[in-house]
């Protein structure tokens, strides 16, 4: 016999048991009950069974549930039927099965419990509750709670959300990033006041309920700080809710954007507006002054190669030419350093480059008994530069090492290449450079070198990031100082 019809008998010919038990289980609308005796024969069955399944009890009892025929599907997709000894052990006592009827289907929570009466007599209760509504409702609660978190986490802006007593709920991977911390070091392990210095988060707090910043419960776009991980500040741009349920405050969720590249983008501009302006004024200047320089440098050579001059007005004719050089130089480093002309980059050998102006160089090595080395770690391989300005790289560091060992030593230049860069080191033993020099290195007309512009390191690092590369120096008072460039290996 198969059940897996649903169609409702007229009259259900059943006789309704004796018994405090069996009349509570008939009372029951929500669950379909059958009980079989120790050989599986169908000894009971409630009214709730008998509708839903639409059976006639007449045709039930007595017989064995293995006839009932196997109108569910388990977990594993694999029919079963009513009988224990089918769900036993593939099945817990409690689990979840399905039942297909025409269009609609059914989901049933089914438990099994075993019954003893007198005389040790055994008795197995099969009991069904229907709960596909619930499962419905419920997989809609987790897709739904699913989708939250999924649009939380993938949120780029941090978003912490914290109770009234000011613990951590939630830290998406958004925070995480702003502000260096994995989520499981803060969940309910931090209070949200400690992401911020002094009295900001009590600040906050307190804006967050002024009406002039929202509406009351809420704060738009405040611009304040938050602290990293490593202690550091970091500048956010804050907006924060006030979390209500049934009428009650029950926590704050924040927002907030990490403003450092945008201050770094704000910088860049003014400092591209300051170099525009600086930019015409040089050209102004140069082109007031760099001819009137020419004819005086150009007068103090000849006068100082006449003969039969007294030694004291050589020596000055001598100062006169190298004092208008230095402001030649002065001026040519000042456009270079304003202009900031994009690379012209063609396809070519670094190394012959550096070779070129070593050569170019060699007599300054010579003059200061410095020992030049060039290593190359592996092949390197052609790669698009702009040459000219590469060139002018390598000789402000040349002369940089050259001045930094006025008694001789080694400058050793190494390349290699690291993924997809072409790594160039270039290492003196000089004096070094300090730690207090070190922090202001590449700061514009910064010098220790009497004479010296300050632009020449700024100037490199320019031409280094038009290059998309990188530029870094490290230095150790009287060990020497390392030069590293990082180019990117791209076509042209």
């Amino acid at each position: 016999m198969d059940i897996t019809s649903s169609q409702t008998p007229q009259s259900l010919m059943r006789k309704p048991p004796e018994g405090l038990f069996s009349r509570l289980l008939d009372s029951l609308t929500d669950m379909y009950a059958l009980v079989l005796d120790q050989d599986g024969r169908i000894t009971y069955a409630n009214v709730s069974f008998l509708e839903h399944f639409g059976v006639e009890w007449g045709k039930l009892y007595g017989r064995s549930c293995h006839e009932l025929g196997k109108p569910f599907l388990g977990t594993d997709a694999v029919e079963v039927g009513f009988c224990p000894t089918e769900m036993s052990p593939r099945y817990p006592a409690r689990t979840l099965l399905t039942r297909k009827v025409q269009d609609k289907v059914y989901i049933y929570e089914c438990t099994l419990n075993q019954l003893e009466g007198s005389g040790r007599a055994a008795w197995t209760l099969l009991s069904l509750r229907d709960v596909t509504d619930r499962f419905r409702l419920e997989s809609q609660v987790r897709q739904m709670d699913e989708l939250e978190r999924n649009l939380v986490q993938a949120s780029m802006d941090g978003i912490i959300v914290n109770d009234m007593m000011g613990n951590v709920l939630i830290f998406n991977h958004g925070a995480a990033k702003i502000l260096g911390y994995a989520p499981e070091e803060v969940i309910g392990k931090v209070k949200v006041y400690k992401f911020y210095p002094g009295k900001t988060a009590h600040e906050i707090k307190k804006l967050t309920y002024d009406p002039a910043h929202g509406g009351v419960g809420i704060l738009e776009n405040y611009e304040t700080q938050a602290i990293h991980k490593d202690g550091s500040l970091v500048p956010i741009w804050l907006s924060a809710r006030l979390l209500h349920e049934d009428g009650r405050e029950i926590g704050i969720v924040g927002y907030f954007r990490d403003l450092r590249e945008r201050q770094r983008l704000e910088m860049e501009l003014l400092r591209s507006e300051r170099l525009a302006t600086l930019g015409k004024m040089v050209a102004h200047i140069s082109h007031e002054i760099k001819n009137p320089l020419i004819t005086i440098g150009g007068f103090a050579s000849q006068l100082g190669r006449m003969a039969d001059l007294p030694k004291d007005v050589r020596r000055k004719l001598t100062l006169i030419y190298q004092e208008v050089q230095r402001l030649e130089k002065f001026l040519t480093d000042m456009s270079t350093f304003t202009r900031g002309a994009p690379p012209q980059k063609t396809v070519g050998d670094l190394l012959a480059l550096i070779q070129e102006v070593a050569e170019l160089m060699d007599s300054s090595f010579k003059e200061r008994s410095v020992v030049f080395h060039l290593h190359a770690q592996g092949r390197i391989p052609p790669f698009a530069f702009d040459s000219g300005q590469i060139r002018q790289v390598l000789i402000n560091l040349f002369k940089n090492a050259l001045e930094a060992m006025p008694e001789g030593g080694d400058l050793t230049v190494v390349t290699e290449v690291q993924d997809d860069y072409l790594v160039l080191k270039i290492t003196d033993t000089g004096h070094g450079i300090s730690p207090e020099e070190m922090q202001n290195l590449f700061t514009p007309f910064f010098t220790t070198k009497e004479g010296g512009t300050g632009l020449g390191l700024t100037i490199c690092r320019g031409l280094i990031t038009q290059h998309q590369g990188e530029i870094n120096i490290e230095s150790e008072v009287n060990r020497g100082t390392s030069c590293t460039m990082r180019l990117p290996l791209a076509p042209a």
